[in-house]
Order: structure tokens, then sequence, then C-alpha cells
């Protein structure tokens, strides 16, 4: 099987870990585990992005040591990830000597192909953003469309990397490869800003205001754009380039927010263009979280904490929501409201109630095994269903469409109901004559929950390998897709029934309690 990389971006550790992060983690997280079920050995990065002004200040406001500073919140992501069970094989911080070291000699090999030149530039910088923007990429108000804060009008002599060489070459490749940037609106967007003349990238900053970067490798006056610094991280943990695994780097996908976009599609591209190493496979772009309308972030002060959510309503909720309720691509709204009417109508409700209900039956009345040869229509219509379901989850992963494979999957949980409705087991348990029956129905529920547990294991893992220990299976839901039409006669069924889910009540506040 082809290997795969994937990748989050490396957080910015100007403060806590927050549902944005969390989102574009879990969907990486998902998908790696998914990949691995069907065999494909995954390598999945995450990490941390630890200079910059930003970094700098906030350091500074809070009376920390820079370098204390930064330790602490990675440590944060990286704990926090841990907890919530997120599968990462690479951490990567950018402080890391080995990482410095690589940046400048990327920034040498650039200076030396003449790609790097000096030059002075004068416009509207954004301390959020950390770059100069353009008239088009402000507000109406004149203020930066993501900060919602004016730029300050910066004049300084900087290092420029010649990125303008590269716009027509990076405009064929996206045409001939059009699954590079998905979903496609963002292929549209990048093309259309690509219409105009593309400019240079400025690649470095002043140590006259700014001292927490990694120095210019040929001017010790100067520290690195942090963009140019950080996204340099994805190549370098490949081994590149004096151990570089070119098999692993051409298989790397890239799951980032729409917000740093242009970084990764173009500065990104360019830069690693200049570098004679070939593009990664494809660049996933999601969108935001947000709240009263508004992009959830760190800036604007409207977060919401991931393990608060989970240590709250339990584990695995925080993933289910966000994978089922957002459209890949598109913006979604995140309230508590929502997500309790979630947990409960899909988890609670759905998967939660069968699991118990049909266990529950099973600890009074299956003894163990059925024949097989006792199937009806019924019977075979509901295991056929298994692979229906399985392939149109595929086929949803594939599109980028996770929400809707969640939806598939809600549809075959829906089936087993309406099959353990028509079949009345508890009836069928009064009559001695439908003894034979009652096994075969109840078996063949517990094969469609298996099927149920191991396909939806990327999302809810915890509640998955619960199913598969109630079945008394060998194995976990992570040993193979396969498990999911595994056709089995006998059950060794667990003593206890799991409780999976129960149902969650919003928080009592002041407002709830006023009404």
């Amino acid at each position: 099987m082809q290997t795969r990389y994937i990748t989050t971006p490396l957080y910015y550790v100007n403060a806590r870990p927050h549902l944005g992060h969390s989102y574009t983690t879990i969907v990486a997280d998902v998908l790696k585990k998914h990949l691995m079920q069907r065999g494909h050995p995954v390598t999945f990065l995450t990490g941390t992005d630890e200079h910059g002004e930003k970094i700098e200040q906030m350091a500074r406001t809070s009376g920390r040591d820079v370098k204390e500073f930064v330790d602490e919140v990675a440590q944060d992501f990286e704990s926090t990830w841990q907890q919530m069970g997120i599968d990462f094989d690479i951490f990567y911080r950018t402080t890391q000597p080995e990482h410095i070291r690589k940046v400048q000699g990327a920034l040498q090999t650039l200076k030396d192909r003449d790609l790097i030149v000096f030059r002075e530039y004068e416009g509207n910088y954004c301390v959020g953003c950390e770059r100069f923007l353009t008239d088009s990429e402000l507000t109406a108000a004149g203020t930066c469309a993501d900060h919602l804060k004016k730029p300050e009008h910066r004049k300084e002599a900087n290092y420029f990397f010649l990125m303008s060489r590269y716009q027509k070459r990076l405009i064929e490749h996206i045409e001939k490869n059009p699954a590079f940037v998905q979903p496609e609106h963002f292929k549209n967007e990048i093309l259309s800003f690509l219409k105009q003349p593309l400019g240079d990238l400025c690649i470095s900053r002043p140590k006259s205001r700014l001292t927490w970067g990694i120095e210019l490798p040929f001017d010790s006056n100067y520290v690195t754009y942090v963009w140019f610094d950080a996204l340099l991280n994805y190549l370098n943990a490949t081994g590149w380039p004096d151990k570089f695994n070119l098999e692993l780097w051409k298989s790397c996908t890239h799951f980032i927010g729409k917000d740093i976009l242009k970084a990764h599609a173009v500065y990104w591209t360019t830069m690693l263009m200049a570098l004679d190493v070939p593009l990664y496979r494809q660049l996933q772009v999601g969108g935001y979280w947000l709240m009263s309308g508004n992009k959830m972030s760190k800036s604007l002060g409207n977060v919401v904490r991931p393990l608060e959510i989970e240590q709250q309503f339990g584990r695995d909720t925080l993933r289910f929501f966000l994978m089922r309720e957002m459209s890949y691509g598109l913006d979604a709204s995140f309230t508590l409201e929502l997500f309790v009417n979630s947990v409960n109508a899909h988890l609670a409700n759905g998967i939660g109630n069968l699991v118990s209900r049909v266990l529950t039956l099973c600890q009074k009345n299956f003894k163990g095994s059925f024949n097989p040869a006792s199937l009806t229509d019924a019977d075979r219509k509901l295991l056929g269903a298994r692979q229906t379901a399985l392939t149109a989850w595929d086929q949803n992963f594939d599109n980028l469409k996770y929400h809707q494979a969640l939806k598939v999957w809600g549809e075959l949980v829906t089936q087993v109901d309406l099959y353990v409705n028509e079949m009345k087991p508890w009836a069928l348990a009064k009559d001695p004559t439908q003894s034979e029956r009652l096994q075969t129905v109840l078996g063949v529920c517990l094969q469609v929950i298996q099927t149920l547990g191991v396909l939806v294991y990327p999302v809810l893992p915890n509640a998955a390998r619960e199913i598969m220990k109630a079945l008394g299976h060998s194995k976990g839901p992570e040993a193979g897709i396969a498990l999911a039409l595994e056709d089995r006669f006998e059950f060794k069924l667990a003593p206890e029934v799991p409780k999976l889910f129960m149902r969650v009540q919003l928080p009592v506040t002041e407002e709830t309690t006023k009404t």
C-alpha cells in the first residue's frame, strides 16, 4: 500500500489551543485512521510555530522569557492533542536546532542562486498577519479582514524572495492538476489571485524591531520572516535535504484553514520550486467555525476550548460534531445548543440507544450463535446494506464529504432500529416456537452493529473500541476495514452493556434559570 504523509499547520503559540485548531487536527486524525484501516502506512505531522513578532509581544506583555513562554504553550498543544486521542507521529517545533539549521541552509541556497535580493519597501503592515497587506486585502473600513484592525504604515529595507519568477509555472501546475487545491472553490480563488501580477515575498525582519526569529545566514542584522521559517517544517520532517524521503514527501497532503490558503498555495509552492523540490500532493482547505457570525480566533477572543468540551460532554462528542456539522471547505456556526442537540440526536438517541437496546435484549435472550441458513429476505437486505454503507462512506471520504459519510452511517443506524421495531425480538422471546427466529434476528443486529463500530472508528474511536469489546471480538476496529463486512455467526458477548453516549444538557446559566 502507498505510504501517505498528512500534516496540519504548525499552530502559532501566541495563545492556547482552541476549536479552530481542533477541527483541522481532528480532520487529519480522522483521515489517518481511515487510511490505516485500509492498509495505508501513514505519517501524521502536527506541531507549533514559535517565532515572530506576535509571540515576542505576548511574552513581554506577560513578563515572561520568550523561550520559556513558547515551551509552555507548545507543551499545552502537544498535551491537548494527546488527551484528545490525536494519533500524531511527529510533533514538530520551529525552535528545534535542526529546524533552524535547515531554514538557514534553504535561505543560503536561494541567496546563492540570486533568488533573494535586498530592497526598500513601504506599505500597510498587519502585526496579526505578520506581513504587509495590499489595498485589495483590506476591508472597506481599511482594516485587516482577519483581525479587524487597521494595519500600521511601515517603511523599511528588507530581503525579498523573487517569488514572481514562478507565477506562470505555478498557474500551469494548478491547471494541469485540478485536485491540487481542494475543495474546488479554493483552487478557483488561487487561480483568480494569480491573474494579477505576483509580487515578491519579503522574507526578513530587521532586528531593530524583532529579535525572536531565525537569523539570516548572510546578514546578522535580520531574522527570517515567520512564514518562510515555518513552512519549511513539512519538508524538513521528511529528512530533507540530507536524508530526504522523496516518496513520503510526494504523498503529502496539507490540511489547513482558509485563512492561510495564500501562504500554502503560493508562498510555499514557489519556495519549493526555487529549491528544486517536487510539490506536495494536495492542499485540503477547511472553512471557519463561526461564533456570532465571526471567525473563531485567538485574536478576536471568541474561542472554545476543546478539552473543556470533552470533559463536560464526553469523549468523541466533539470529534463527531465537528465532522458531521461542517461541510468541508465551507463555514459553519458553533453554539453549545447546536452541539448538545447534535450529540443527543445522533449519539445518545442514535448509536448509543441502539447498542444499549440490542445488547440488553441479547443479554437476556441470545444463546451465542445463529444459523445462517435461517436468514430471511429482510435479514439479507439489512446485511446487504453494510456493503452499501461502506462503499458510500469511502466515496464520500474520497470527495472530502466527511459530513455526508456520517449521514450515511447514521442512516444505517436507523435501518437497524427500524429492523428491530419490525421484527419485535421482545415478542419473539415470549414465544417458544420462535426461538430460532429470535437468535437470527439478534445475530443479524449484532453483525450490523459490528459494521457500524468498525466503519465509524475514524470519527468515534473510543466508542468503536467499546462496541468491539462488547461484541467479544478479539480485534479492535483499527485492525482493518474488512471487519466491517465480517460474517460472524457466533458471538461471545461481554457481560456488561456499554453506556456509549448519555443524553447531555446545556450548562445552567443565569439566562437559562430566568427562562
